[in-house]
């Protein structure tokens, strides 16, 4: 999954000439939270509206400029990078999102939001579904042997993910079709897997 097919393309830009009570106009009217700063069509900044409603006291905003409270030379992502390498980059430096650009030239913005609805998709969190803790048995099959399990007691797999993976004690979450789980605990349980209730 790509950056590009997850950003909001072509994003509002302003210039660093621009007063902070124009972006903060700008933000309110598009209805967005971050605006890359563009000067001869070139990325040369970022500004957020916390940067904006945090930098100055209100009867400034008409004279202070973007370019007093941008960031510049702000952290991008290609476009071709994955929606996955991007949430690392916006973690590791707690930023709430980033100008997307291909070959140089900016083509969207990448937010928090963003990488939250494809975390949301991914884990099957928006239709109905049930969720299953299983803290496998030892071996090297286990995990292939419990999707088994899940499969023949009629079980529909949307999403899975490891909680822990302790030496001795893997646990695994399993986003099901909503289904009912007392029978498929019971088989679990049987073949020596602990279920966390």
């Amino acid at each position: 999954m790509i950056v590009a097919n997850r950003m909001s393309p072509d994003p509002w830009t302003i210039s660093p000439e621009a007063s902070v009570a124009e972006a903060l106009k700008l933000m309110q009217d598009h209805g967005v939270r971050h605006l890359p700063v563009v000067e001869d069509g070139l990325l040369v900044g970022l500004v957020t509206d916390i940067d904006l409603r945090t930098a100055y006291f209100a009867s400034l905003l008409e004279e202070i400029k973007v370019r007093d409270v941008m960031a510049h030379d702000p952290i991008v992502v290609q476009a071709g990078d994955t929606v996955f390498q991007a949430a690392r980059v916006i973690h590791q430096n707690k930023l709430t999102g980033m100008p997307v650009v291909e070959n140089g030239r900016l083509v969207g913005i990448i937010t928090l939001a963003d990488i939250l609805g494809v975390l949301v998709a991914l884990l099957g969190l928006l239709e109905d579904s049930t969720r299953l803790d299983v803290a496998l048995k030892p071996g090297s099959e286990s995990l292939e042997e419990v999707y088994a399990i899940i499969r023949r007691q009629g079980g529909e797999v949307i999403s899975v993910a490891q909680l822990s993976s302790d030496v001795g004690r893997r646990i695994y979450t399993f986003r099901l079709k909503k289904t009912e789980l007392e029978p498929l605990v019971a088989v679990l349980q049987e073949a020596g897997h602990g279920v966390m209730l």
